[in-house]
């Protein structure tokens, strides 16, 4: 019997080698783009085990962990009226956001000309291989930007108005070309501004040569839309459906759309549609559709009621944490690519599920709330800074070029939930909605504001 034993156990580690000869063989030299990494981010200099760590932090990826951690999670952060104000300061006097109602009749020619050209600066200086990792060459930003149509911007802008009838890009140039800043980073399209939900209104302002693209206004955002993803309209249709009285607010990541008992699309969280009642166990709901000769025309559609909120949730921190924990795992995607979301997307969404409306880019949402931190010194003096003056379930972190929730402190570490890419270390990037700690790719010592989401 023991000599059986022995003879298998060689069997086995010689099988176990010549598996991982294979696997190793098999493995890309570089991290695979959207492979989320097994390998815990707990701090760097703990040398806590995997079981001993997973034992003791499995909870932080809960929201109920979180929540039970807040003194009072369920108060009221602001009412309706106070978010409207929020709103209104957000667009009026900062200037970060547009929400249809502000849309104007007509604009300068210069203001709209400015934009268009601003964007297209960013995108050619961002801007140097193809998708297939050919390097893109003058010629081809030359034919972008001729189809921009620039000169022919005249001196007033009169506005058209329209909705989103697909899930529709807002490219930087008028075209679906993937632009890459390197050959390999793929998944970051420069040429992508953002994405717009079934529903959202625009304020359409310029057309490309090519009759094709519209640049177009959204409340959140600016840049170039296929025609063929927008009915044109009203201003006053676009506001009455906008802007119902009777409405329901998406609040899942994913929130399925049926028209005539069959699969139409998703809405992504904080989406708002007409309310029209109920069907069994459905909630009936309006959408914009797109006619032959592309104007509006409205049709009934159908949701799933446990996707959707008559009216907004209330602003509490058990909101906050509980919206943010529903794309916990969530895949990575730039600019809204893929259908997912980037940091300040996500972030986007699950303040739009109380009515707050955030600008588009992290570097703005930070602007649009109250300034709490301006971070300086050494780890130390930004954790004990983090720890006195912030609040969980309103408080947003950033550092250049992304954005975080905090969620509070756990064993005297600060803790933030963020979608993140976060290749750290040679290792495979996260691509995901994750909860890490401050010390994540040593984000605290980068950190340089903390602001709340109030006036």
């Amino acid at each position: 019997m023991k000599n059986r034993l022995t003879i298998l156990l060689c069997h086995l580690i010689a099988g176990s080698m010549f598996i991982s000869v294979v696997l190793e063989a098999a493995s890309p030299q570089s991290a695979a783009a959207w492979t989320a990494s097994s390998v815990l981010y707990a701090d760097k200099n703990s040398a806590m085990p995997q079981v001993e760590y997973t034992r003791e932090f499995r909870h932080t990826r809960l929201p109920e962990f979180w929540i039970d951690r807040i003194k009072d999670p369920d108060r009221l952060i602001l009412n309706k009226h106070q978010i409207r104000q929020f709103n209104v300061q957000t667009a009026h006097l900062k200037s970060l956001t547009f929400p249809p109602e502000d849309f104007n009749a007509s604009y300068a020619g210069q203001w709209v000309g400015d934009k268009l050209a601003r964007q297209f600066a960013f995108l050619a200086a961002k801007s140097f291989y193809r998708e297939d990792g050919k390097p893109i060459g003058d010629t081809l930003m030359t034919v972008l930007w001729t189809n921009c149509n620039f000169d022919a911007i005249p001196d007033t802008v009169h506005t058209h108005y329209a909705l989103v009838v697909h899930y529709a890009n807002h490219r930087l140039s008028p075209s679906d070309l993937t632009l890459l800043k390197k050959p390999q980073q793929r998944y970051f399209d420069r040429n992508q501004n953002a994405a717009l939900d079934i529903g959202t209104p625009l304020a359409l302002l310029h057309c490309s040569r090519d009759k094709k693209w519209y640049f177009a206004l959204s409340p959140s955002s600016y840049g170039w839309i296929a025609a063929e993803d927008v009915a044109l309209t009203t201003r006053k249709e676009m506001l009455d459906f906008c802007r119902s009285r009777n409405y329901v607010v998406t609040i899942n990541p994913k929130n399925a759309l049926f028209a005539e008992g069959r699969y139409r699309d998703f809405l992504r969280m904080g989406v708002r549609l007409p309310y029209l009642g109920k069907r069994g166990d459905l909630a009936k709901v309006s959408i914009p559709e797109r006619d032959e000769n592309g104007s509006l025309r409205l049709r009934q559609a159908a949701m799933k009621e446990s996707d959707i909120h008559l009216g907004y949730l209330k602003y509490t921190p058990k909101t906050i944490f509980t919206q943010a924990f529903k794309f916990l795992n969530a895949p990575y995607g730039w600019g809204g690519m893929f259908g997912e979301q980037d940091c300040s997307k996500f972030l986007q969404e699950v303040y739009g599920s109380v009515g707050i409306l955030l600008p588009r880019n992290s570097g703005d949402q930070i602007k649009a709330g109250r300034s709490i931190i301006t971070f300086s010194g050494d780890s130390r003096r930004r954790i004990s800074l983090l720890k006195q003056k912030s609040e969980p379930g309103m408080t947003l972190l950033h550092l250049p070029g992304h954005i975080m929730l905090y969620l509070g402190e756990y064993k005297g570490v600060p803790y933030i939930i963020h979608t993140v890419w976060g290749a750290a270390e040679g290792r495979n990037p996260l691509a995901k909605t994750a909860v890490t700690t401050v010390h994540f790719k040593n984000y605290i010592d980068q950190m340089d504001t903390a602001v709340v989401i109030k006036p």
